[in-house]
């Protein structure tokens, strides 16, 4: 009589553990034996661990390209600082070049009143410009402007000495 009894009641254990749902066996919570049974022999913590282990595969794989984004920002911002400074320097080039042809300029011409007239433009111009407060503050698009003036009064000083630009 006691063995029918326990037939039935395992039976009705295996049974019932293939009615549950991964989501009704939570681990953390409160559940009597035969619920844990059911969840154990029904594949419901297995298939909570495989959707827990899927996510975690899914978070890394974001986490790679989150680590690529970040690595290509920082290889970008060192580009543009390096670009920054090859500018920087190229500027200071120039402003040095211009300098030095002003001197020259300037021995030379001082007996001609309007070319010492326009070499003075072209000195007060670089004294306002190459200020470290402007320069540091002024945008790419204001420094191409302030090149641009220079270059044409630059032009303008070789067609009154009389060369070709």
């Amino acid at each position: 009589m006691k063995l029918p009894l326990i037939l039935a009641a395992s039976s009705l254990a295996i049974l019932s553990g293939c009615a549950t749902t991964p989501a009704a066996c939570d681990p953390s919570q409160a559940a009597s034996l035969i619920a844990k049974l059911s969840c154990d022999a029904g594949g419901g913590y297995r298939a909570r661990l495989d959707a827990g282990e899927d996510q975690v595969h899914l978070d890394q794989e974001e986490n790679a390209l989150f680590r690529d984004i970040q690595h290509q920002i920082m290889e970008q911002q060192r580009a543009t600082r390096n670009e920054l400074r090859v500018t920087n320097q190229q500027q200071y080039e120039l402003e040095r070049t211009i300098e030095q042809l002003l001197v020259r300029l300037q021995s030379r011409t001082q007996d001609q009143l309007g070319l010492q007239h326009q070499l003075n433009e072209v000195a007060q111009q670089m004294q306002t410009g190459t200020s470290p407060q402007r320069a540091d503050g002024e945008t790419f698009a204001e420094r191409q402007t302030r090149l641009n003036a220079l270059q044409e009064q630059v032009n303008r000083l070789q067609q009154s000495l009389g060369y070709t630009p």
